[in-house]
Parts: C-alpha cells; sequence; structure tokens
C-alpha cells in the first residue's frame, strides 16, 4: 500500500476513534450529572474492603482479580471449542448490565417530567431496546457497525457508575492499578491469549472497532471514569480538562499503535487524566 495512503486511512482511524471516545465521556458526564442526586445521598457503595488506603487497594485487587480470572476461563472456552458458551456468557452478562444501568439512568432523567408509573414504563422498554440492539450488533453479521453504540453507551453507563460510587481513594486508584495489569494482560497475560485465540466477530461484544482500531470496551469505561469522576468530585472545568488529557493519551496511544499491532490503552491517558485532576486538587 501507498505510504501516503496508509498515513490517511491511519488519520481518519485516530479522529473517529478519539471522537467516539469524546461521545462516551460527554455521556458519561451527563449521566454523571443526571444521577448525582441519587448516588450523593446513597454515597459509595463498593468498598468491600473499607475506604481506608490498604482497603482501598484491597478494593482494586478484588476488581482486578475478577477481570483477570473471567480472562482466563474466557481463553479456556475458546480454546476448548466452546465459542458459543463463551459468546453467550459475553452476551447475558453485558446485556444484564446494559439493561439495568439503563434502567435506572432513564428512570433518573424521566422521573421529573411525568408520573412515576409512566417514567418507569418508559425506561423498561428503553432498557429492553438496548439490549435488543446488542444481541442484533453482536449476531448479525451485517448489524456489526451497531455494536460501537451499544459497548460505547455500557462504557459511559459504567464510567460514571465507577465515578459516583466508588469511594475516592478506589477511584483514584482503580485506573493506576488497571494500567498497571493493562500493561501485563497485553504483552504477558491472558489478554494476550484471548486476542491471539478469538476472531474479531467473537470479540463484538468486548470491543469497538472504528476504522483500523478495535478499543476494549475496558479501555473506553476507565476513558469515560476519569471526566465523570473529576464532575462528581470537582466541576465541570476539572472534567473538560481531564477529558482533554485523557484524549491527548489516547491520540498518543494511537500513533503508537500504527507501529504495533498491540498495546495497552490505558497507561498514557490514565496518567495525563490523573495528573490533570490531581494538578487541580493540590490547587
Amino acid at each position: 500500500m501507498d505510504p501516503d495512503k496508509l498515513r490517511g486511512v491511519t488519520g481518519r482511524g485516530i479522529v473517529l476513534t478519539v471522537a467516539f471516545v469524546a461521545v462516551i465521556q460527554a455521556a458519561a458526564m451527563w449521566f454523571t450529572s443526571v444521577n448525582e442526586p441519587v448516588t450523593s445521598q446513597a454515597g459509595a457503595s463498593y468498598a468491600p474492603a473499607g475506604t481506608s488506603t490498604a482497603g482501598s487497594l484491597l478494593n482494586v485487587v478484588i476488581l482486578i482479580a475478577a477481570v483477570f480470572a473471567t480472562t482466563v476461563v474466557a481463553v479456556w472456552l475458546i480454546r476448548s471449542k466452546r465459542v458459543r458458551v463463551f459468546t453467550t456468557v459475553i452476551f447475558v452478562g453485558t446485556g444484564l448490565a446494559l439493561f439495568l444501568l439503563t434502567l435506572l439512568t432513564a428512570i433518573d432523567l424521566t422521573e421529573n417530567y411525568m408520573s412515576a408509573d409512566a417514567s418507569f414504563y418508559l425506561s423498561l422498554a428503553l432498557a429492553a431496546g438496548v439490549v435488543a440492539i446488542l444481541a442484533v450488533a453482536t449476531r448479525r453479521p451485517r448489524f456489526f457497525v451497531l455494536a460501537p453504540l451499544v459497548t460505547g453507551l455500557l462504557s459511559a453507563e459504567i464510567g460514571s457508575y465507577f465515578a459516583s460510587t466508588l469511594n475516592l481513594g478506589t477511584a483514584l486508584l482503580l485506573p493506576v492499578v488497571f494500567s498497571l495489569y493493562d500493561i501485563y494482560a497485553v504483552f504477558r497475560g491472558p489478554l494476550k491469549q484471548l486476542v491471539s485465540v478469538a476472531s474479531a466477530e467473537v470479540l463484538k461484544g468486548v470491543t469497538s472497532t472504528l476504522g483500523e482500531f478495535a478499543i476494549g470496551t475496558g479501555d473506553t469505561i476507565f476513558y469515560s471514569l476519569l471526566p465523570a469522576l473529576a464532575l462528581y468530585q470537582f466541576n465541570l472545568t476539572v472534567a473538560l480538562s481531564t477529558m482533554v488529557s485523557v484524549d491527548v493519551g489516547v491520540v498518543v496511544t494511537l500513533v503508537l499503535l500504527t507501529r504495533s499491532k498491540m498495546l495497552p490503552g490505558l497507561p498514557i491517558p490514565m496518567a495525563l487524566g490523573l495528573g490533570t485532576i490531581v494538578l487541580f486538587a493540590v490547587a
């Protein structure tokens, strides 16, 4: 291929991917502002090991252990020729999370404009609708183009949920520890094995393909988490600054990815995003 054409395709891919990430981040911040009256009253809901520094670190370790175990099981299923079991488990888990988070967010969005019953039934219909789109987007090849819509929505919802329900210590440690784990998982760990044994179609439920780049849903969750966290803990200025910092990191990562088949997507964006939050926090 002509190098000039290759550079053009790569440039379009980078723009498309960063635009996709920015939309997810904006959605996550919007969801956070909508859900804030409820989540601020409930407080942190995930702190099995407490909210101390050691407890926050252990909370993160528990989450990483769950992700590691899930990935190992996924690799085993695919290598054991149980691809249908793998895709079914992914669909059920993703669909359940998408349904519940969409339902809760939709209720918060609509309850101020209609009766409680109308709000609930409309939200129920919306939640069922996005799960139906997920089913079509991941099981019908001609509708694969819709997959980023639902994976993006799920990323924004989970990022917003983490930002408003994790205690601050856990929320700040989570991107740091997961960035370190991401380096291991991509180069030496089970994620490298999963990508090598699973086809792109099999991974439709956990990745978003944009141009020549495939980006994991785990990455987009963290890209949306930091701006949503900055909004929840500080203000819109900090959130927008964090969003820009993360997106700069995404661009740098994508440029480096043009020279490599696979790179961890978290370390650079998380370092820049967390650095921005810390700078505003100590200013």
